[in-house]
């Protein structure tokens, strides 16, 4: 299945759950503030010489909120097209916290990723500083808690899984959890049921 696809089975799956429950809609994604000085990521990547200890997040200014639907009484849910059976193993949670998916038609010279980085291996290089890098091994697993425990659990084909149940963790995706850009990793989280 194309990425488009899945997605599209993804919205109408979330549509559906919020209907059967009347649940409202309500879709929160996580926001980082990042350090550096422009109008988007790479500008502020290359204002801080692309140096991974610099370019970190600004805890207070960033948003963790992850969210699809919200029941009557406030709860917060994360709707996902799973099954309790596709959750045995691990399964893509998130967008990644550093994102390049331009359209194809705006790939290519004038595109601040295209133009700032000497192809992919360069940007993926950069990638896996950041996850070397100081701030990351201090800040990750809050990072990752703030975004999960903003809701309650996972609401499946099979139902809610409260958080609980669930195992998350970081991982690069080089497309083993999901469609990536031309190649560029992205550091994404992944989620599965506890064993």
């Amino acid at each position: 299945m194309n990425g488009r696809i899945r997605v599209n089975a993804g919205y109408s799956f979330e549509r559906d759950v919020r209907k059967k429950y009347n649940f409202e809609r309500y879709i929160k994604s996580p926001r980082i503030k990042w350090a550096g000085i422009g109008r988007n990521n790479v500008d502020k990547i290359m204002s801080l010489s692309k140096d991974p200890e610099l370019f970190k997040p600004i805890m207070e200014e960033s948003r963790f909120i992850k969210a699809d639907a919200k029941d009557k009484k406030g709860n917060l849910y994360e709707i996902k097209k799973y099954s309790k059976k596709d959750l045995k193993k691990y399964r893509l949670y998130s967008e990644p916290i550093i994102k390049v998916a331009p359209t194809r038609s705006k790939w290519g010279k004038g595109n601040s990723f295209f133009d700032n980085f000497n192809g992919s291996d360069d940007y993926n290089n950069f990638i896996e500083s950041i996850i070397k890098s100081k701030w990351w091994k201090k800040l990750n697993k809050k990072i990752l808690e703030n975004i999960y425990k903003s809701n309650c659990g996972l609401f499946t084909k099979d139902g809610a899984i409260p958080n609980e149940l669930l195992e998350y963790k970081w991982v690069i995706n080089k497309g083993e959890y999901g469609t990536i850009f031309d190649n560029y990793h992205r550091i994404s989280i992944i989620v599965k049921l506890r064993d």
